[in-house]
């Protein structure tokens, strides 16, 4: 698999001297799901910003190859545009031609199973529908690296464990990366096909975790014991890590 995003011994220094990030390195391939766990502070979204290009490293280097869309926490959702017209933004900034911003609209809009509510206002929406409409404006895009931080975080533990595989089924015919920060260990597991430690601050990559399931996953896989095993191994990592 091709590598479209690379990070080889990157850091980060603030002006004012605090070290966020050191020494880290982190590859993530086409079609590669990689999640990324750590202490609260350790850097999470500081190194998908780095990712992004949002802000840039000041030591070490970081390479993407191809089309970058970042899914933030909040769905940042415009109040007075419908769920379809949010969906098509990015298309629109673009000024791609109105009959593709249509169809990948149309086909983004099903794939999260909002079709029915392509009309509505985002204050009439769910949680769990802001969120799916979030992905939807990023589906439309079709990026070559999706980086997301902590998306499903506000929503309850139903709502999550369906958009995870909701998400999954997504990107399953699609070829693009994903690099996912998340403070939920099952959610990482569930998600990816690897997960990468992060130590506190100053942080940076101290452990990875290579998830031995296969692509074809549903949610009674969160009920196995090979599934506890390897987020209890996680979640040990995670103790030793904390003071």
């Amino acid at each position: 698999m091709s590598v479209i995003f690379s990070a080889e011994s990157a850091g980060l220094m603030y002006p004012d001297g605090t070290q966020a990030l050191i020494d880290t390195s982190v590859k993530v391939a086409a079609g590669e799901f990689v999640s990324i766990v750590g202490p609260s502070g350790c850097g999470k979204s500081t190194l998908l910003r780095m990712a992004s290009g949002l802000i840039a490293q000041t030591t070490g280097t970081i390479t993407r190859t191809g089309t970058v869309q970042f899914v933030f926490q909040d769905s940042t959702l415009l109040p007075w545009r419908t769920v379809r017209k949010n969906v098509a933004l990015n298309l629109e900034l673009q000024k791609i031609d109105q009959r593709i911003i249509n169809e990948r609209t149309s086909v983004a809009l099903a794939l999260v199973g909002l079709t029915d509510s392509a009309d509505k206002l985002p204050r009439q929406l769910s949680g769990g529908m802001k969120m799916r409409t979030s992905l939807a404006r990023s589906l439309v895009c079709e990026p070559d690296l999706y980086l997301f931080d902590e998306p499903f975080a506000a929503l309850d533990e139903f709502s999550r464990e369906r958009l995870n595989l909701e998400l999954r089924n997504m990107l399953s015919t699609r070829n693009a990366g994903s690099l996912f920060v998340t403070h939920s260990i099952a959610e990482a597991v569930f998600l990816s096909h690897r997960v990468l430690v992060m130590s506190p601050r100053p942080g940076s990559i101290v452990k990875e975790f290579v998830i031995p399931f296969g692509n074809d996953r549903d949610q009674n896989l969160r009920y196995t014991s090979e599934f506890a095993q390897v987020s209890g191994e996680i979640a040990q990592t995670l103790r030793e890590l904390t003071p």
